[in-house]
């Protein structure tokens, strides 16, 4: 223990041994003088322990952070980013943060997610970690394309209404969707077949096969609009 510490800790324990004996041999300047004194330190004792709390805080949040960057980067440069999503969204899911709750409780969900992205920890099945990137709600929304086409994706579950700016503007019928919800297609009247294929969470590839002439006829990009979009 050095000095400085040592004459910290002398200081709170003497000024109110002090003050209690100053009650029985002391004047009252003295007694005051002890009094506000030993006051004074437990105010600076509480500081004190209070930044020595928020600066242990930081560590904590601080490392387990980094271990999760580390963790990250590490696994996506390996070619390991399903993994690492499917972790991620995990702890999305499950993290919640609150002033109530100790900075054990980020350092274990940290723990358990960078083991399941590393591998050391499987995704079972089922399990809260076993979250898919693409659900049944990917499609719902309002999309447009570049040219002016849009068309709006609604109801919760299959099939969805599906209306697109055609004229007339009418339901789109045979609608379907593959397995692992990456693939739409619905049919407008007997004219064209359209085919979503996702790229990205708010981004598809629409290829309109002509069903007349049994080929497609063009292919183009269209994309979700978002609250953020201005168009």
């Amino acid at each position: 223990m050095n000095l400085p510490i040592l004459l910290i800790l002398v200081l709170i324990i003497g000024f109110p041994i002090g003050w209690l004996i100053s009650e029985f041999r002391s004047g009252r300047p003295l007694r005051i003088t002890l009094g506000i004194l030993s006051i004074s330190c437990s105010f600076g004792v509480a500081t004190v322990i209070g930044m020595l709390s928020e600066l242990n805080y930081n560590a904590w949040y601080g490392s387990a952070t980094y271990k999760l960057i580390n963790t990250m980067v590490g696994e996506i440069e390996d070619g390991n980013e399903e993994r690492v999503m499917k972790a991620l969204r995990g702890l999305n899911n499950q993290y919640s943060p609150s002033y109530e709750r100790s900075p054990d409780y980020y350092l274990s969900f940290v723990d358990e997610a960078t083991a399941r992205m590393r591998g050391d920890t499987e995704i079972v099945e089922g399990s809260e970690w076993d979250t898919a990137n693409i659900d049944g709600s990917s499609w719902l929304g309002y999309w447009k394309e570049d040219s002016g086409f849009w068309l709006v994706i609604d109801n919760s579950e299959l099939p969805y209404d599906i209306i697109w700016s055609g004229d007339p503007r009418a339901s789109m019928t045979s609608v379907a969707v593959s397995d692992d919800y990456r693939v739409l297609t619905y049919q407008e009247a007997d004219n064209y077949r359209h085919t979503l294929t996702l790229i990205s969470k708010n981004e598809a590839k629409h290829e309109w096969f002509d069903l007349e002439k049994n080929a497609v006829w063009r292919t183009d990009r269209i994309r979700r609009l978002t609250r953020f979009d201005k168009d």
